[in-house]
């Protein structure tokens, strides 16, 4: 199968050795995703299929060998065989046989956010959307608590599903089981497509329109406990300064957010998974991800959303910014950010000019 192939430009404002942190990344290129019939599977609450013990290759992202956790396959096999085990002769595990002829779709896995939902559960309810008359979804109740997921599924009628109560392993006689994509931070160019395709396709049809009459916007975090700037409403002046509106995204709905992204031109925002909503922005415009100077050295850190905008056609640029020391905080990447203001208004005009 032929593929789209991302064409990768340098960021604007990174030269030097920093350049070796935006490698292009092709891998993806060698990633065919099929979709699995499965019989007599156990599924865990995680959304890990086992077959006969082992796990089933493309169950879940994340579960190959990589620099950055070498043991998570072995640790998420012996997790999952430990509760098969004990489900089968213990007690200390709830289950439920789901031993009738349905034929059950499966679309999560270990890892789940926002930013999952966009780019890994959608593709693989995708996949198959010329099959869902005849499928059964397997939902976690918790989904009933998350907006984005229900009005995603209010665009496939035909499809039932049926509810997965919490921390309950399966037994599922009859599974169909697309595959996802080997790590989070790939993007597979044809499902951001499909993506942006169905979601756009439904902002129109619900005639669903943006509140700001903007083509720049900041993802602003001033409501946020943590991993916003020291002075957030001095960052909101400076770039309203150059025609950007700040923008609380918790405030808006699922279908909200994508039509304000389908009309915005230049964003700039702080790194964080909510980002992925680039995936909806104009195609030729330009982002600034303002990030933690900390990810200079953390080789962990991929730069999802450089992938992403190049896969887009947008301009990327990148600006590290100090970070205060709170020994409360949990994790350097949640760390508030300290503003640096000359550093700011350099790299706005960069995206606004289009300089590399």
């Amino acid at each position: 199968m032929s593929r789209i192939q991302i064409q990768y430009k340098k960021p604007l404002n990174v030269s030097g050795n920093l350049l070796k942190l935006f490698k292009p990344d092709n891998k993806y290129l060698n990633v065919n995703l099929g979709v699995r019939t499965l019989n007599d599977v156990f599924v865990n609450h995680y959304g890990l299929v086992l077959k006969n013990g082992f796990l089933v290759k493309g169950c879940a992202p994340n579960i190959g060998i990589s620099f950055y956790d070498k043991t998570a396959l072995f640790k998420h096999w012996r997790k999952g065989l430990e509760q098969v085990v004990v489900s089968k002769y213990g007690k200390s595990i709830p289950f439920e046989n789901w031993n009738d002829d349905n034929q059950y779709l499966v679309i999560h896995s270990p890892w789940f956010s926002y930013y999952f939902w966009l780019t890994e559960c959608l593709p693989r309810l995708l996949r198959v959307k010329d099959k869902l008359d005849g499928l059964t979804l397997i939902y976690p109740e918790s989904w009933d608590n998350l907006s984005f997921v229900k009005e995603t599924l209010e665009l496939f009628p035909g499809l039932k599903i049926r509810r997965l109560k919490k921390d309950v392993h399966l037994r599922v006689k009859n599974l169909l089981m697309p595959e996802v994509k080997p790590w989070t931070p790939m993007f597979i160019p044809e499902d951001v497509q499909l993506v942006r395709g169905l979601l756009f396709e439904a902002v129109e049809k619900k005639g669903v329109q943006s509140k700001y009459k903007t083509d720049k916007i900041y993802i602003t975090r001033r409501g946020a406990k943590r991993r916003k700037f020291d002075n957030e409403p001095k960052v909101e002046e400076i770039l309203s300064q150059y025609g950007f509106q700040a923008v609380e995204m918790e405030k808006l709905t699922f279908f909200e957010q994508i039509a304000l992204m389908k009309e915005t031109k230049y964003m700039t925002a702080i790194t964080g998974a909510g980002l992925i909503n680039i995936l909806f922005m104009k195609k030729g415009g330009a982002f600034l991800d303002l990030t933690n100077e900390a990810y200079k050295t953390k080789k962990q850190y991929s730069f999802h959303y450089f992938k992403l905008c190049n896969l887009l056609n947008i301009d990327y640029a990148v600006s590290f910014f100090k970070h205060i020391n709170d020994d409360d905080v949990d994790h350097y990447s949640n760390q508030d950010l300290i503003l640096d203001e000359q550093l700011l208004k350099t790299d706005i005009e960069l995206i606004l000019n289009g300089k590399n």
